[in-house]
């Protein structure tokens, strides 16, 4: 049956073209999966370049880290060899802290007991003698010496002794006497003994306070405090 048709160059055509497709569909088949296999094997392809590109960058970012590694413990030899140059050094600057702060730690409990208890002796006058003394100070590494009883002034030193007199002991003399020195916390009479040849014995104990301690090796900030402490009581003098 034929049709009209209008041609490219706008002349009329009357009647159809036959036309047939003669060619088997096996043929046209194999063209597709043809160009298939061509998309595949250039996929294919380039996943391999990617791959290869991914391997190649990993070896050469492994290789330069191991060049920063490398680098780094050239540098960390380095500062081993100088610290072993300087371990002496280091030995003595720390042994020397230490005996620095344990003379502190020492001085900070460290009473001059022949300064301390030359005020004390010279109170009780002739005819009086010591026979026995015992001191105590706080120790780092003994309990402090605490308040243990009521109306009890603080103390970080005390003192024991046994003074004989051969006259009658006046020891509330002794402890006004005490009262007006510096370091005096408290003192107490323990006993009073009579000995035969008319002697008698006096048990005393003397309790110091922080004023009794030497503060040889002080901080310098301590001396500097107690130096201007000083001077302004000069001043209000």
């Amino acid at each position: 049956m034929s049709k009209r048709e209008k041609s490219e160059g706008g002349a009329l055509i009357y009647g159809g073209i036959p036309r047939a497709n003669l060619m088997p569909p096996e043929v046209a088949q194999r063209r597709r999966e043809s160009t298939r296999r061509r998309s595949l094997i250039a996929l294919s392809g380039l996943v391999v370049a990617v791959v290869i590109g991914g391997v190649v960058a990993s070896f050469l970012y492994a290789a330069a880290a191991e060049q920063r590694l490398a680098a780094e413990r050239r540098i960390t030899d380095q500062l081993l060899a100088t610290q072993l140059e300087y371990a002496e050094v280091t030995q003595i600057r720390g042994d020397l802290q230490t005996i620095v702060t344990l003379r502190q730690q020492l001085a900070e409990v460290e009473v001059l007991w022949a300064d301390a208890l030359a005020p004390y002796l010279s109170v009780i006058g002739e005819g009086s003698s010591v026979n026995e003394l015992t001191v105590r100070s706080d120790q780092p590494a003994q309990p402090p010496l605490g308040v243990t009883g009521p109306l009890r002034e603080p103390r970080v030193a005390t003192v024991s002794m046994i003074i004989r007199t051969s006259e009658v002991p006046r020891p509330w003399v002794w402890i006004r006497a005490w009262e007006q020195l510096d370091m005096f916390a408290d003192a107490s009479i323990d006993r009073v003994t009579l000995n035969q040849g008319d002697s008698y014995d006096v048990v005393v104990t003397i309790n110091l306070n922080a004023d009794a301690l030497s503060q040889r090796f002080a901080p310098e900030g301590a001396d500097a405090a107690d130096g201007s402490d000083g001077t302004s009581e000069e001043d209000d003098q």
